[in-house]
């Protein structure tokens, strides 16, 4: 597995960069990855088919300069930024028994991602369809999106992120899980506490990453640029719904 800890100058770069590494792993020029980045600035981030309408104050990030962008997984909403920690996994389906079906390969990545997180701080529990959670209280997201024969699943951890930032852009979702308790963000979100370097160095090590990170990676430039150009920062599909 190649670990990268490796950020791109915008959001829709970042995004874009995951993607490229999977369909590039699919079409059998990529190996297993463990990457990990963290936006310098504010952004929403919606799931694959959400709604901006629904889950985005859209009024109030256009008055912030705040871009609304859309991922290819799917899942909920996000507001990344500084002290939030994205992590990027992609693997191939028989990584591990069972990666074919969906719920199983998520669930591997984020009992590792967990079980790292236990052994180099507080313990943290598997709650709802895909969080992490300290005490009852979410500290990280996560989603999947899967090509033919691999897979990839993000995982956006608060490490010593703004929650306030949340409260500002995001509606309260109209689906929750049921440990949410119709708790308002900043009573239901909670930062993880542990510092990025710590947090990383955990989970690379865990992983057959090790614990060398490469920050100078092999970008495959011309899919990210076509990724960006058609998707991520093309105001036509970031709205589609």
């Amino acid at each position: 597995m190649i670990g990268l800890d490796v950020t791109l100058p915008s959001v829709a770069l970042n995004l874009a960069l995951d993607e490229a590494y999977l369909i590039e792993a699919d079409a059998g020029r990529g190996r297993p990855l463990l990457r990990f980045w963290e936006a310098t600035d504010y952004a929403v981030v919606l799931g694959a088919s959400r709604r901006v309408g629904e889950d985005v104050l859209a009024d109030v990030c256009r008055a912030d300069g705040v871009p609304i962008l859309r991922r290819t997984s799917g899942g909920g909403t996000v507001v990344v930024g500084p002290g939030a920690l994205n992590v990027s996994v992609i693997l191939p389906e028989g990584w591990a028994p069972g990666l074919g079906a969906v719920d199983v390969a998520h669930r591997h990545v984020l009992e590792w991602i967990a079980a790292s997180i236990g052994r180099a701080g507080p313990p943290v529990s598997l709650e709802g369809r895909g969080d992490l959670a300290l005490c009852g209280r979410k500290c990280g997201g996560s989603a999947q999106r899967r090509l033919k024969h691999w897979f990839m699943v993000h995982c956006s951890i608060l490490y010593d992120f703004a929650i306030d930032r949340v409260v500002r852009y995001l509606t309260i979702p109209q689906r929750q899980p049921a440990y949410r308790a119709g708790r308002a963000h900043q009573d239901f979100l909670s930062n993880l506490g542990l510092p990025r370097r710590i947090l990383t160095e955990a989970i690379a090590r865990d992983s057959l990453a090790g614990s060398c990170l490469s920050r100078t990676p092999v970008l495959p430039l011309a899919v990210v640029q076509t990724l960006v150009s058609e998707k991520f920062s093309n105001p036509a599909w970031v709205e589609r719904f």
